[in-house]
């Protein structure tokens, strides 16, 4: 799971006058308002006895753990120990990792790392034109959990193959064949855009068929990710006049679980008594692929080329394989193996800009990292 990287943590309406705990990476964490609105995010286990601060209450501009009173401002120092009274200089090492946060496209963002806010990525503003125009019609979930790898789930949705035979909506078997195209690279991800035989429209809604020409032949579809906030957009093209768009942002809760915040756009059946069918059409999307992946062996990526027969077609998935392992190579990545042998006896956290800038003094010891090679010794192997 790769650090140094934006991560939705909730939607912004989800965190209110309550401590909120956020599970990002296989850590824990706490997001709170301070008593000005703003919204911070630390390490969700108290530095003393370890106790899980989203239990606890929010004091002005501190969050109280609930197991010994402790409070820690949105910077992560403590301000107070009760038991030691009002009239002591509290230590320094008596603090929390504390995280960058950003609020965009009503999603609460979190930076999980400790790189220097000069060179941190930028979260994609892919979606933002779509927000508030006019011509558009906008819908939102929450989250969708799925208990699959997100590394798994990335690939599976820049792969242009997978349709004709997983969604029976927009899929087509009349002619599976792939075109080759090339792909874009971009700083952290790829584009592509292809051009595919139309399914029939009797696999539509009711109401699509009405709008659908029936003579339509092809539909174009153009992807792009990045692995900034583990992000995708899908461009879909039914005519010159009938287009959808799909965002996605996806948050690993471990190696083995996921979550993903969304948007939908449109700009056909504007009808808001229409956004119900819409949203049926997309969870039947999501969960056909789901029940795909779920299934699919091994359940992490293999980490050599070697062990599957790949193809040409394959090329946006290698690209993304690619992608994480720059990324892990460049920015980190947790060694996921090595954390959870130590888990259960001792706490780690992901270092946070302030660790960096003072690296003494800390109760908790930052989770190991992997040794990643280069993504062309990988890809060579």
């Amino acid at each position: 799971m790769l650090i140094n990287n934006w991560y939705v943590a909730a939607r912004t309406h989800e965190i209110g006058e309550t401590p909120f705990k956020s599970r990002m990476l296989g850590l824990d964490f706490v997001l709170f308002r301070d008593s000005t609105g703003k919204i911070n995010c630390m390490s969700d286990v108290c530095c003393h006895r370890g106790g899980a601060l989203h239990r606890g209450e929010v004091k002005g501009d501190c969050i109280a753990c609930p197991y010994h009173g402790w409070e820690f401002n949105g910077g992560g120092a403590c301000t107070k120990i009760p038991a030691m009274g009002d009239e002591i200089t509290i230590p320094k090492r008596a603090r929390l990792d504390s995280y960058p946060v950003q609020e965009k496209m009503g999603m609460m963002w979190v930076f999980l790392g400790d790189e220097d806010e000069a060179t941190r990525p930028v979260i994609p503003d892919w979606y933002e034109p779509y927000l508030n125009a006019p011509e558009w019609r906008i819908l939102t979930y929450d989250y969708i959990y799925t208990d699959v790898n997100w590394m798994r789930l990335g690939e599976n949705s820049v792969d242009t193959s997978h349709p004709s035979f997983v969604h029976k909506a927009f899929g087509s078997r009349i002619n599976p064949k792939a075109s080759i195209v090339p792909i874009t690279d971009t700083d952290y991800g790829a584009t592509v855009t292809r051009v595919r035989a139309a399914p029939p429209n009797s696999q539509k809604s009711a109401a699509m068929q009405k709008i659908l020409p029936t003579d339509r032949k092809t539909t174009r579809v153009t992807l792009e990710f990045s692995m900034v906030g583990i992000t995708e957009m899908l461009y879909q093209e039914m005519t010159a006049e009938i287009s959808q768009v799909l965002f996605s942002a996806r948050t690993p809760i471990d190696e083995h679980n996921t979550k993903s915040y969304g948007f939908q756009a449109r700009n056909f059946l504007m009808e808001p008594d229409q956004d119900h069918e819409r949203l049926k059409g997309l969870f039947q999307a999501i969960e056909e692929d789901h029940n795909i992946v779920r299934f699919v062996k091994p359940k992490f990526t293999p980490k050599s080329t070697t062990e599957e027969f790949l193809i040409e077609a394959d090329g946006m998935e290698l690209t993304y394989r690619r992608k994480v392992y720059e990324w892990a190579r460049t920015r980190g990545a947790i060694d996921s193996i090595a954390y959870q042998q130590a888990a259960d006896h001792q706490i780690m956290v992901i270092p946070s800009p302030a660790r960096k800038s003072d690296p003494k003094g800390w109760v908790h010891k930052p989770v190991p990292l992997q040794d990643v090679p280069a993504a062309e010794a990988i890809a060579a192997e």
